[in-house]
């Protein structure tokens, strides 16, 4: 008979042979797999501050900011590496000398997001639009000239602006 093992994320309970068992804890696919991108997204971000600051490792004011921040505001590991990434490397000017944490991330995560928002809007519109279907609605125009226009400015005087 098969035992039921509820998963610790969703509370779900699952048959101990299709959940995965990690950090004894039996967890569904679904939460698992987003356990182990949380966790990848994590080392990332810590990396990330390692480089941007040129450290070895966060302070320890670094690493409660980051728990502030993703318990507080639920900004996401990921979120706050996209944010730094923004504030310093895209929109320039910003040195990591005159901060001494993080904390510049709750007043920049909105815009950082609207940024690659409207940029992945961009990118998306711009794969839908293929060269086939420009070529293949390409039109010719043409212009006809009457007499009219040839004659249109023959009876205007000009003025030699050295007379002036």
């Amino acid at each position: 008979m098969a035992r039921n093992v509820k998963c610790p994320e969703c509370g779900t309970f699952n048959d101990k042979e299709n959940a995965i068992y990690h950090n004894s804890k039996y967890y569904c696919k679904v939460c698992y797999d987003n356990k182990m991108r949380e966790s990848q997204d994590y080392k990332d971000l810590i990396a990330y501050i390692c480089e941007l600051y040129e450290i070895d490792a966060p302070t320890g004011w670094m690493l409660k900011q980051i728990k502030d921040f993703k318990e507080q505001f639920h900004y996401t590991y990921r979120g706050m590496k996209t944010t730094l990434n923004f504030f310093y490397e895209i929109q320039e000017g910003h040195d990591t000398a005159d901060s001494m944490g993080i904390g510049i991330i709750p007043f920049v995560y909105d815009d950082a997001k609207k940024f690659y928002v409207d940029k992945k809007a961009v990118k998306d519109s711009v794969t839908e639009v293929s060269l086939e279907n420009i070529a293949s609605n390409k039109r010719i125009i043409k212009v006809k000239r009457g007499k009219e226009s040839e004659n249109l400015y023959k009876d205007i005087a000009f003025i030699d602006i050295g007379k002036l």
